[in-house]
C-alpha cells in the first residue's frame, strides 16, 4: 500500500508542479489541498483491508472507518473508488466532482479528469473495463464493459468508450472514434516541465 502510495505523491508533485521538484511548503500545499489525492489514499486504505486484512476483530473496525472516510469523500469531493478496484500507482485525479470509478483494473500512472464514470454496463451484465498504463481520460467521459484500453491512450472530453482500444491512440466522440494512432501522451500525462522527475519505468 505505501509503495502505491509514494507513486500517487509523487505524480502530484511532478504534475501540480513547475519542474516536478516542489519545495518543502509546496508539498504541503499538495497533500492538504488536493482531493482527488486525498480520496485516491482513502481508496488505498480500502484496498488495504480487503487484500491484507483477515482477522474479523481487526477488519470489521477497519472496514467501518475506510466507509465513513468514502462516504466523506463522496460528500465534499463527488469522488468514489470502489476498494475492490485494482489500481496501479501514480494515479491522478486533477479535478474533483463526478468522479465514480467501480472494480475496475489499471495499471500505473493514469489521469482522470472530473465528471468521470467507468464501470459495468447499466444492466450489471458482463464484467469490468481493464485499463493498461498512461492513459489519460478527459472530462465527462464514460468507460463500461467488459472492454481493454491498451497503454498510452488518450481520451477526449466527453467521450463514451464501449470497445476495445490499442495501445498509443487519441479517441474522441460518442461513440468515441480514433483520431490519431502511435499518439505519444508523455506531455498529457507527465507534463514536459516533469520530464526530468520521472519514475524509472515511465517513458522518457
Amino acid at each position: 500500500m505505501f509503495d502505491l502510495l509514494k507513486r500517487d505523491l509523487q505524480r502530484y508533485y511532478s504534475v501540480d508542479s513547475n519542474d516536478g521538484r516542489p519545495g518543502f511548503f509546496r508539498k504541503l500545499r499538495i497533500i492538504f489541498d488536493a482531493p482527488g489525492l486525498h480520496a485516491g489514499m482513502v481508496y488505498r486504505f480500502g484496498s488495504w483491508i480487503n487484500r491484507t486484512v483477515r482477522f474479523k476483530p481487526l477488519r470489521s473496525p477497519l472496514k467501518l472507518i475506510y466507509h465513513i472516510l468514502d462516504k466523506l469523500c463522496i460528500v465534499l469531493w463527488g469522488i468514489h473508488i470502489d476498494e475492490k478496484a485494482e489500481i496501479g500507482g501514480g494515479l491522478y485525479i486533477g479535478h474533483f466532482s463526478g468522479v465514480l470509478i467501480g472494480p475496475v483494473k489499471m495499471g500505473i500512472d493514469c489521469n482522470l479528469a472530473h465528471q468521470v464514470t467507468i464501470g459495468k454496463r447499466a444492466d450489471g451484465i458482463g464484467g469490468v473495463p481493464v485499463i493498461g498504463d498512461r492513459v489519460w481520460i478527459g472530462v465527462g467521459t464514460v468507460i463500461f464493459g467488459s472492454i481493454h484500453i491498451g497503454d498510452g491512450v488518450t481520451i477526449g472530453p466527453n467521450s463514451v468508450i464501449s470497445h476495445n482500444l490499442p495501445s498509443r491512440v487519441l479517441v474522441m466522440g460518442n461513440p468515441a472514434r480514433i483520431l490519431r494512432k502511435d499518439y505519444d501522451n508523455s506531455a498529457e500525462i507527465y507534463g514536459h516541465k516533469a520530464a526530468a522527475a520521472l519514475p524509472p519505468d515511465a517513458p522518457g
